[in-house]
């Protein structure tokens, strides 16, 4: 099957009943309104999970659209490295450029941290952030979706952290190593988390805190990077040279 990007829909398990899918509403208005698609077009439906079927459309309105499915395509493989993206929560409209392109680089899993620095009681935007991951996700091919967590303060997603997993965390400061030379040393591993400060990084309690925890500081370089840019030049860094940017794509 061709991608099409703009064909691409996750739907929730419960919406697949006996061969055919039901979807929401909006994106009924998707494919009946803007996209114009009509009974017997093709599309593909996901279901998250990394499952993938081609679809007919068998009912096309702006309230109502159903398919039934044809073949499975196929499996999401599994991530080469498993990369939890923990994130400062910054002000503005940032967090949803980090959301949406962390979900293009193949981050496993977002958790949005209130810090210091942060934007405090973020949790009445965990649902448009799943809605960004969900769109970024069809539109870049992606078969499965990150897992994006409750926003949590730093000090609970450091208590939930598994102790096994490597954790770097960004910033600046004399004598720290450069990230792409830690992540040479570590390898291989069988997951990683990173964690990005907000707005003026982490502040020098959490610092303490997160070393304190078994976190190794790590530097991304000598401009002063946005918090949006930091997160994606490290997400970047880290798929070139541990996870899928550093392989072949199978012929």
């Amino acid at each position: 099957m061709t991608h099409i990007h703009h064909r691409r829909f996750f739907v929730p398990a419960e919406a697949i009943q006996g061969g055919v899918v039901e979807f929401g509403r909006d994106q009924a208005h998707q494919i009946a309104r803007v996209l114009r698609l009509a009974v017997g077009d093709q599309v593909a439906v996901l279901d998250g999970t990394g499952r993938e079927w081609t679809a007919r459309l068998t009912d096309a309105t702006p309230r109502r659209v159903t398919a039934r499915l044809g073949r499975e395509v196929g499996r999401a493989s599994p991530p080469r490295l498993p990369l939890t993206l923990a994130q400062v929560i910054p002000r503005g409209a940032a967090m949803d450029l980090i959301v949406e392109k962390a979900t293009e680089l193949g981050v496993t899993r977002i958790v949005p941290v209130e810090a210091e620095r942060s934007v405090r009681r973020a949790t009445g935007r965990t649902r448009r952030w799943a809605r960004i991951a969900c769109e970024a996700a069809e539109q870049c091919g992606r078969r499965d979706l990150p897992v994006l967590a409750a926003p949590c303060s730093l000090a609970e997603w450091l208590r939930q952290h598994a102790a096994g997993t490597p954790l770097l965390a960004c910033h600046a400061g004399p004598g720290i190593a450069p990230l792409a030379e830690v992540c040479r040393e570590l390898q291989p591993m069988a997951a990683l988390t990173l964690l990005v400060g907000g707005e003026g990084g982490l502040s020098p309690d959490e610092v303490a805190r997160v070393t304190s925890r078994g976190a190794r500081l790590v530097w991304l370089g000598p401009r002063l990077l946005r918090v949006e840019t930091a997160a994606l030049v490290a997400v970047a860094l880290v798929q070139a040279l541990l996870g899928d940017l550093a392989v072949r794509e199978p012929v």
